[in-house]
């Protein structure tokens, strides 16, 4: 990895090896604490990035100032209770609910990672849309409605290789 990526979003790679350094602190490595410090001063007042840049600094900052205001204290690391997530998924929209084939679809909302579109059980291709990636945060995904989908109500919804989410119902009618 050169370095163009960190140039692009160097908040982030602060970020990253911040928490990289967290984890050898906090598995006893004590000279690690001041590179977790340095690299939340660094960032603390970076503006917001997406839901893991945010659960992150967050992680970051408050592991920097339990060092910062306990030098000599121990710090463990455990789960959060009731599988929280930093980017829970979800749609938040389906835009237009009734199209004809040939007619171009958008679903918006936050996925874990490249989806499948599926009309009921039937996969259909996403088309290339240069003002959103196909993954994760509040983003969208496109589709063109298949010349072959029969008139009525369709279930629309987006596979991960882990999660499916609804859509809801997308109305074919030719009329």
């Amino acid at each position: 990895m050169g370095p163009g990526k960190q140039q692009q979003n160097p908040s982030g790679w602060k970020l990253i090896g911040g928490l990289v350094s967290a984890c050898f602190a906090v598995d006893g490595q004590d000279r690690e604490w001041r590179t977790v410090i340095d690299a939340y001063e660094a960032i603390r007042n970076q503006p917001s990035g997406d839901c893991k840049y945010v659960a992150g600094r967050r992680t970051l900052q408050q592991l920097a100032e339990f060092r910062i205001a306990h030098p000599k204290g121990k710090v463990r690391i455990r789960p959060a209770s009731g599988s929280v997530q930093a980017c829970p998924p979800g749609i938040k929209g389906l835009r237009p609910d009734r199209a004809a084939p040939g007619e171009t679809v958008r679903v918006h909302g936050t996925w874990p990672s490249e989806v499948t579109i599926y009309l009921g059980d039937r996969p259909v291709p996403l088309l290339p849309d240069d003002n959103y990636p196909p993954c994760c945060h509040n983003t969208a995904v496109k589709f063109e409605v298949p010349q072959n989908t029969p008139d009525g109500p369709v279930r629309i919804t987006l596979r991960t290789r882990t999660i499916t989410l609804d859509a809801g119902l997308l109305t074919i009618s030719r009329s």
